[in-house]
């Protein structure tokens, strides 16, 4: 049975300056192939039906605990785009859909009042919704890393802030830092929840992907769909 709605406040509360990053305009990244990114907007029915599917079945309700009915994700949706700090996708290969990610804005974001980030970090969270993407998860952080710079010239990170009792997603963040030299920040106690921090770094990652090959020989060596 779907739970009620109850959204996050992940505002930003302390007045710390803002640069004009926070205030661009969002573009959809483009993934390096095989991955592929599909905007969810409060008019794409379709999109955000595959969302509800998928927050409730049973290994994404584990994590993000937004069991929501429609009409809670369609005023989840609409809320995001009230403003600029938090955008919605799917992800998946060949035109199918294998799972969700939000992309924000780190200086707009409550994690920023308790963490030094840079103002033109971005930050990203998701889960895997279908079973046949079990075990993509790390070639696709590692493309979305990839696609958000590509996106952002001026982007200067990425930071990743799953909840510190998440054992799973820590794992799959610290094998994403050996692979594009990211680092592992410790814990923080945000408001809603006690997160670890991850951050990529442009720089390491730009290094990293040349010393290996390529993100498209990364890709290839980290497995596909």
């Amino acid at each position: 049975m779907a739970s009620e709605r109850r959204p996050i406040d992940r505002s930003r509360r302390r007045g710390k300056p803002l640069s004009d990053f926070a205030f661009q305009e969002w573009k959809e990244p483009v993934l390096p192939p095989p991955w592929e990114l599909t905007a969810v907007t409060p008019d794409t029915s379709a999109e955000i039906d595959q969302v509800v599917h998928w927050m409730a079945q049973p290994h994404v309700e584990f994590a993000m605990h937004k069991d929501w009915d429609r009409a809670g994700w369609q005023a989840e949706i609409e809320f995001q785009f009230s403003d600029n700090k938090t955008r919605p996708f799917l992800v998946g290969q060949g035109g199918q859909h294998g799972g969700y990610v939000e992309l924000y804005r780190v200086a707009l974001d409550v994690v920023a009042d308790y963490y030094d980030t840079p103002d033109r970090d971005m930050g990203m969270h998701g889960c895997i919704g279908e079973p046949d993407y079990f075990g993509y998860a790390l070639p696709f952080w590692v493309a979305l890393i990839a696609g958000v710079f590509e996106a952002y010239p001026d982007c200067t990170g990425v930071i990743s802030d799953p909840s510190a009792s998440n054992q799973l997603v820590r794992t799959l963040d610290r094998n994403v830092c050996k692979v594009v030299d990211g680092h592992e920040l410790g814990e923080v106690d945000l408001p809603h929840k006690q997160a670890a921090l991850f951050r990529f770094d442009r720089e390491n990652f730009t290094a990293a992907m040349q010393r290996q090959g390529g993100v498209e020989v990364v890709l290839r060596e980290l497995g596909g769909h």
